[in-house]
This record gives structure tokens, sequence and C-alpha cells, in this order.
């Protein structure tokens, strides 16, 4: 567990980003965004398996957005 202080700016930045980048949560969008940071310092030694990752990202961001859509129907 990671606890850390947000400005309110930073904070309402985040409620206002979170949803769009197909997070369903501030946490969700933290975690990915540190996974992100990890994914890319280590694409530097495998370019393969960061694009490989990169993609599957993409699929899960539609797989979401396809159920928010089937959802409101």
């Amino acid at each position: 567990m990671i606890s850390l202080r947000l400005s309110e700016e930073e904070y309402d930045a985040m409620l206002a980003l979170y949803s769009t980048h197909g997070a369903r949560s501030i946490s969700d969008f933290a975690r990915d965004a540190i996974r992100r940071v990890l994914t890319n310092s280590q694409a530097l030694d495998n370019p393969l398996a960061s694009r490989v990752h990169e993609l599957g990202e993409r699929l899960n961001l539609v797989e979401q957005r396809v159920s928010a859509f089937l959802a409101q129907r």
C-alpha cells in the first residue's frame, strides 16, 4: 500500500481524467500510471514485450468502453 498527498488541483485533475482513461477509480488510475512508468523503464531492455503490453492495455480500454456502452442500453 502506498499513500501520498496531492494538492487540491492535482486531485481535481485526477477526478476529471481517471474515467476517460478507462480506470474504474482514482486508485486504478494511479496503479495504471505507475505500471506504465515501470513498463516504460523495462521497455528499454525489451521493446517487443513493451509493445505487447501496450496493445493489451489498449484492448482492455476498448473492452471497458464496449461494456460501458452496452450497460447504458
